[in-house]
């Protein structure tokens, strides 16, 4: 053999060897983090795979006529239902289209303008991508947090209970109008919204008048960390309005507040429209909805079987 010739097979030898370690290095920049299985068919970025596969960090998972159930390294546990579109990664689940389950604490499911987690083990969360604006998050089990992309509490949701939420255009993130009961906590005002269960501390005029009734706040949220226990975030109250007297008593116990009741001030519109009731919390509009998310036995497609943890 020539020494060109055996120059050329060292050469190609060498560009051999630097392609299986680009290959070895892209593989291990996108480590595995589980393991994603189906009673079926479904695509993994865009390839369709039957019955299971590995699951990487940041693949898109799409599912068609059976539910995908996901099974992470770490524990959590996670489910999409038939017609369902979701990126995964280590820490949370970017829900893009149709119906995700968390199962699992220490997780999140990002969808629209909401992040969605289990307020305790044991708690499942369902949310559902509703066109391009709203989300449906219903708490199937346990307790179950929504927030907003900043950290701000949009909601608490408790066993059975769903809300819809949708920005609202033109609103800036930080306008906020609950309804609920107006109490004394800790020194400070406090309003406890009866559609989102959040805690939110007030700082404004015409307040004091209120402690113990049901009224309707309007504000804008202030930069600063509350200081009252429980309270998720601070509002300058732009305007109240009575909707009526008393009846705050146990809610103030439920979050260790006073309602001590008052008449409503001068200037304070009463016999206010108990209607619908929607409340707007960092321009995030939440109202209860009768969708069935949280009383569904089971999502569309959903098997029976568990996924396994074996390779």
């Amino acid at each position: 053999m020539t020494n060109v010739s055996k120059a050329g097979l060292t050469n190609r030898g060498l560009l051999a060897l630097v392609l299986c370690g680009t290959v070895s290095l892209s593989f291990s920049s996108s480590p595995a983090i589980g393991l994603v299985v189906a009673e079926g068919s479904f695509q993994v970025d865009h390839a369709k795979v039957w019955g299971n596969a590995t699951l990487l960090d940041g693949d898109m998972i799409e599912t068609s006529q059976s539910s995908s159930r996901l099974q992470l390294e770490n524990g959590v546990k996670m489910e999409l239902a038939a017609d369902s579109r979701a990126r995964v990664y280590q820490s949370r689940m970017v829900l893009e289209k149709g119906i995700g389950q968390l199962d699992s604490s220490n997780y999140r499911i990002e969808a629209g303008k909401v992040v969605v987690a289990a307020d305790a083990p044991g708690s499942v969360a369902r949310v559902q991508v509703n066109g391009d604006n709203r989300v449906i998050v219903a708490a199937y089990q346990g307790s179950v947090r929504v927030s907003n992309g900043q950290g701000i509490l949009l909601a608490r949701l408790d066993t059975g209970s769903e809300l819809a939420f949708e920005p609202q255009e033109g609103a800036s993130s930080t306008t906020t109008k609950v309804t609920g009961c107006l109490l004394s906590k800790g020194g400070s005002f406090v309003a406890v919204d009866e559609t989102t269960n959040v805690v939110i501390q007030l700082q404004g005029v015409g307040l004091d008048p209120n402690v113990g009734n049901r009224v309707q706040i309007t504000g804008t949220a202030v930069t600063g960390t509350p200081t009252v226990s429980g309270a998720s975030q601070i509002v300058n109250v732009t305007d109240v309005q009575f909707i009526s007297k008393g009846g705050c008593a146990p809610v103030a116990k439920k979050i260790g507040a006073a309602a001590v009741a008052g008449a409503a001030a001068g200037g304070v519109a009463a016999g206010l429209s108990t209607g619908a009731v929607v409340a707007i919390v960092a321009g995030v509009a939440a109202v209860g909805t009768t969708a069935g998310l949280a009383a569904a036995h089971a999502l569309p497609g959903q098997g029976s079987s568990s996924p396994s943890t074996s390779r």
